[in-house]
């Protein structure tokens, strides 16, 4: 197997492990959706599903090893010595310690969901405000993964797309990395000047605008794999 083919697959992965994650969330799509925005109710929610919220942030997690897996081989595609290289390894470096702050949440939420299954040596009230604040501190370190991926993607999506010469599927899917940047930098704004907003509907909006992005970075995945040179650089080019 070769570079190309394990990072490649490595992003191909996460995406289809992330959704799979998503999915069997108890809160979200499928498992008792509730109001991500009612913080004690979707807490409750995990707690009450404990062995599954366990599982599929357990799913979380590999997503995000993988993501990091293959979107570090794409330093490669900025190995020039110009500005335009130098800013895109620094914003393809700002967007993975985003994810990183996505790994802090996650890891709350799996002690809050504990706190609820198993308790915390208090009274059922003690124990329910404890993983409400623990779930609304998941939510504070969330909106920190989406403000530092916003602007990382749109920067480093952006400076993918101009390694293009032609149009194709793959600067389209750079482009559209970007503009899912764009988009969730629009979306925190608004959920955050707007008070009048539903904060429930921003969330779904950021989610697929998310999803968006996620479809952005498989179709990024294939062209590692096929050894594009804008995403791998010229030595490793197929």
């Amino acid at each position: 197997m070769t570079i190309n083919s394990a990072t490649g697959w490595s992003l191909i992965l996460a995406v289809a492990i992330g959704l799979v994650a998503s999915m069997f969330t108890p809160g979200g799509l499928l498992i008792d959706p509730v109001d991500s925005a009612a913080f004690g109710e979707a807490a409750g929610v995990l707690g009450n599903n404990g062995q599954l919220a366990q599982f599929a942030t357990f799913l979380f997690v590999v997503s995000v090893v993988l993501y990091w897996f293959g979107l570090h081989s794409l330093n490669r595609a900025f190995s020039g010595s110009s500005v335009m290289d130098y800013v895109s390894r620094f914003a393809l470096s700002m967007f993975l310690v985003g994810y990183a702050f996505l790994v802090v949440e996650l890891s709350v939420r799996h002690i809050l969901t504990h706190v609820l299954e198993h308790g915390a040596g208090g009274t059922a009230a003690e124990e329910q405000a404890m993983a409400t604040t623990l779930f609304a501190a998941a939510s504070g370190v969330h909106i920190a993964f989406l403000y530092v991926t916003a602007i990382g993607s749109t920067i480093f999506g952006y400076g993918l797309a101009r390694r293009f010469d032609g149009t194709s599927i793959f600067k389209l899917a750079s482009l559209g990395l970007a503009l899912t940047g764009a988009l969730s930098f629009v979306v925190l704004m608004i959920a955050e000047h707007v008070p009048e907003i539903d904060l429930h509907g921003v969330a779904v909006v950021s989610n697929i605008v998310l999803f968006f992005g996620s479809l952005c970075i498989l179709a990024i995945g294939v062209g590692i794999m096929k050894g594009r040179r804008e995403f791998v650089g010229e030595e490793a080019a197929a």
